[in-house]
């Protein structure tokens, strides 16, 4: 039966957005059950989530009462225009349980709603408020279950006596067959909306969040290096291959690296084709200072730490100086 959820209790925080049925089959009611969530937060925490929850402001409360009070007016009216209609199964028991499946939403709205009017305007500060508060929650849930759960059986027998009655229902009683029908089929259609919806946000969450946290990881992967980081990395002074076996004694270190005697900067010996900034793209001269990352690539000193600066990673491997990874 068509009807607008319960304003979701005022001491817990909640959706802003809570529309829903509490009387449709099961897939509804379970809707309205997660939106009506346990009070386990303290005092503070409730209050706030009352001032910030958009469910309570007036012009949601208006239109709730409006949109249910307006079920109940026009299944008045058409009980009191159909009294020559005789059908055949109790459409007229069920449009009346319909409407009134409307009004006790109407009454729960507005009780609840001058409830947490009243803990706005004096605050859960008092310790016998925030008592009668949990237990005035307490009961209007065990009210809005019991009804979801009426309305749900009442929903069914309407759609049995729909499908039983087929057409001689419609011959005999139109006015009260569509009516019902419209009811059935309004319900129908804010279920499917509902799952929908959460179909949607389930979709949306597993799909954007991913990309949005590897997004992030990303730009934070490139981060600038800090000063203490660049300086921490090895210089080398720069010798051509052809020159490594002159007559200045060295100390190897390595294939490509050679320690002057009597100087503590090592110097880098590379071949021609290797004797290359791939920053700046200018060969080495002799002698010039020069950077090696840990993933053995090598640059100017000066080049490579301006970019460092911007960008923690190898202008080549893309390798992280950083964390000690390569960001692929």
């Amino acid at each position: 039966m068509e009807q607008r959820p319960l304003l979701i209790d005022g001491f817990q925080d909640a959706s802003c957005f809570t529309t829903s049925q509490n009387r449709v089959p099961s897939s509804s009611s379970d809707y309205h059950q997660i939106v009506m969530n346990d009070d386990d937060d303290g005092e503070e925490e409730d209050d706030d989530g009352l001032l910030g929850d958009c469910g309570y402001s007036r012009p949601f409360f208006i239109i709730d009462v409006i949109w249910n009070m307006a079920f109940v007016l026009v299944s008045i009216f058409m009980l009191l225009s159909t009294i020559g209609e005789s059908p055949s199964a109790p459409l007229r028991l069920w449009i009346g349980g319909y409407a009134l499946q409307c009004l006790l939403h109407v009454g729960f709205v507005w009780v609840e709603y001058q409830r947490v009017v009243v803990v706005r305007f004096h605050g859960l500060h008092s310790h016998a408020l925030s008592i009668f508060n949990l237990c005035h929650s307490s009961i209007m849930q065990s009210l809005v279950a019991i009804n979801t759960v009426i309305s749900s059986i009442w929903w069914v027998f309407g759609l049995y006596w729909i499908i039983m009655g087929g057409q001689a229902l419609l011959q005999d009683s139109p006015h009260l067959y569509w009516l019902s029908v419209t009811f059935l089929a309004f319900d129908v259609f804010f279920v499917i909306f509902c799952i929908t919806m959460v179909f949607m946000l389930f979709f949306a969450f597993f799909c954007c969040v991913p990309i949005l946290a590897a997004v992030a990881y990303a730009m934070k992967l490139r981060e600038g290096a800090s000063e203490n980081d660049i300086m921490t990395l090895p210089k080398y002074s720069y010798v051509h291959s052809s020159n490594a076996n002159s007559s200045i004694s060295r100390f190897s270190y390595d294939d490509n690296m050679t320690l002057e005697e009597g100087s503590s900067t090592p110097v880098l010996s590379l071949n021609l084709e290797d004797s290359e900034c791939s920053i700046c793209l200018n060969r080495y001269s002799e002698g010039v200072e020069l950077c090696r990352l840990p993933c053995n690539h090598h640059f100017h000193h000066g080049c490579v730490c301006k970019w460092l600066r911007i960008n923690a990673t190898c202008p080549l491997c893309k390798f992280n100086i950083l964390r000690k990874e390569t960001l692929v």
